[in-house]
């Protein structure tokens, strides 16, 4: 287990000076606030999608992180390596779980372990400040708990668990994805059912009376969350064409062995065919939604696509049943695959990041059963050598993305700022959290957006990490663009002509993009 912490420490720590990105400006604005009002952490506005609005509106996320946050804040001061330090010790209770629960079930543990934290979904996306990092630690741990409870009837063990599952849900809602594998896992090895009920009835409280709360003193989240869902299933994202080609890309590409391991490992029978037909079929140019798809997204696609359905295949198959951990492995992923098909509001990698543990300790149960000795260890280390090389990768470049929209802000402020002129800016994320540091403004939609800047005023405009706010009418302007390229030709993030959407599939179907399309294109509009 020592070696899967040291693993962990030396796979996240290089990235923890990353500068803050995706949805992480939106929580570390509710933690700062916290410390100012912690009886009240949603009293403010926030920016969001060009207009300031109640944070409350925006907010779908339960207190356990946004406290979290605010005591990080509190000790370090916010700086993007104290933060993220300040929460390794999550990263820590994360890896050692898994590690823990693969060796209830697996012979060989240590690799298929360190294949799961070098992944790329898990890989990036444990190290933001997000739900998932807190969600993942006490889930994982909480399902830990409750096999070696039911294994060896230890009882006070067994609530413990409940207790650290509902940790779990108010880090993050659809954290209730643990409740299945536990209950079924609990039924398995014949636990009492009452016992059982009482299990997940301890598991729901903290929710339930947190739903109470809101439903009857303050139904913002509510009325948020059901918009969200709302939203997101009349959107074109949501098609069923698009979400079965992203889940199914999602499924072999976040997991990188979830799509070569069944080529690798298995013998080509009818399964192989019949995925390889369907995903053929899936990514015909009949079932395109948008502009023209590259030929090597499109076989990209059909790779990813042919290997996830084969894993999956393979853990809900006859021969997997045999293996000594499917009362757990497959509840699980049907746990998340019903939560990522028909409620969260998009296909994500964030979400994969709880399916791969499932499905390589599943996969690696087969593979014992296949291989042994010096020949298995040898196909472990060569999966962990690619999976790691082309997750550092994507996190190399997912760094400069995210950093380069910092350098961006402090230029903007020398240049414009120190000069006397008002900064304006279209954007959010990253973009939006370094420029209303330096004391640049967001085009508030509601009240004219672009009518707002005066001729003398700046506005900066990002080419895929705006809020899409164009002028209303013609302006005398001077542009000054810039684009952001890299030398790896890997996108997380699609906004000319790829279809990378690791951070949510309305970018593209796949969670990464084989391209060498720009980054992003910075813009510097001066108004005459």
């Amino acid at each position: 287990m020592g070696l899967v912490a040291v693993f962990a420490l030396v796979v996240l720590v290089p990235f923890m000076g990353k500068a803050y990105h995706n949805d992480e400006p939106f929580f570390l604005a509710v933690g700062r606030h916290i410390l100012i009002d912690p009886l009240h952490p949603f009293a403010f506005d926030f920016t969001w999608y060009g207009s300031p609005i109640a944070a409350a509106r925006i907010n779908t996320t339960p207190p356990v992180l946004l406290y979290m946050l605010a005591a990080a804040f509190k000790l370090t001061g916010g700086g993007e390596w104290g933060m993220r330090l300040a929460f390794l010790p999550l990263d820590l209770l994360a890896a050692c779980a898994l590690y823990l629960i693969a060796a209830r079930f697996l012979r060989a543990p240590m690799l298929p372990t360190l294949i799961v934290i070098a992944t790329p979904a898990y890989l990036i996306n444990m190290n933001h400040l997000m739900p998932e990092k807190p969600a993942a630690a006490f889930g994982f741990c909480g399902l830990y708990a409750l096999v070696r409870a039911v294994d060896e009837r230890r009882w006070g063990v067994y609530w413990l668990s409940a207790l650290l599952l509902g940790a779990a849900i108010l880090s993050k809602y659809n954290a209730v994805l643990f409740l299945l594998p536990a209950a079924g896992y609990a039924l398995h090895r014949q636990v009492a059912t009452r016992r059982v009920l009482a299990h997940g009835a301890l598991v729901f409280a903290p929710l339930a009376c947190l739903a109470a709360f809101y439903f009857f003193c303050d139904r913002a989240l509510i009325d948020r969350a059901w918009s969200v869902t709302a939203e997101s299933a009349v959107s074109w994202w949501s098609s069923w064409p698009h979400k079965l080609r992203s889940f199914l890309s999602f499924a072999g590409g976040c997991g990188v062995v979830t799509a070569f391991w069944p080529y690798a490992a298995f013998r080509k029978g009818r399964a192989f065919w019949a995925a390889l037909a369907l995903s053929l079929v899936l990514f015909l140019p009949a079932f395109d939604l948008g502009p023209p798809v590259r030929w090597v997204d499109r076989l990209t696609g059909v790779v990813f696509s042919c290997g996830g359905l084969l894993a999956l295949w393979r853990v809900f198959g006859v021969e997997a049943r045999q293996g000594p951990g499917w009362a757990l492995w497959a509840p699980w992923i049907l746990s998340v695959v019903l939560i990522q098909l028909l409620f969260y509001w998009s296909v994500m990698s964030r979400m994969f990041l709880f399916i791969l543990p499932p499905l390589i300790f599943a996969m690696a149960e087969r593979l014992e059963a296949l291989r042994s000795g010096a020949r298995l260890t040898g196909f472990y280390r060569a999966s962990l050598g690619g999976v790691l090389a082309l997750s550092v990768c994507l996190a190399l470049v997912d760094h400069r993305y995210a950093g380069a929209q910092k350098e961006f802000s402090e230029t903007v402020a020398a240049r414009y700022l120190s000069a006397g002129r008002k900064v304006w800016f279209s954007g959010y994320m990253g973009l939006q959290y370094y420029l209303e540091r330096a004391g640049c403004r967001g085009l508030d939609a509601s009240r004219g957006g672009w009518e707002l800047a005066e001729p003398g005023d700046v506005v900066v405009v990002l080419k895929i990490n705006s809020a899409l706010q164009q002028p209303g009418r013609p302006r005398l302007v001077d542009v000054h663009r810039s684009v952001l390229d890299h030398p790896i030709p890997l996108r997380l993030m699609s906004g000319w002509t790829g279809e990378g959407g690791f951070y949510s599939n309305l970018s593209g179907f796949l969670p990464y993009s084989l391209s060498a399309e720009p980054l992003e294109e910075f813009s510097a509009v001066e108004l005459r």
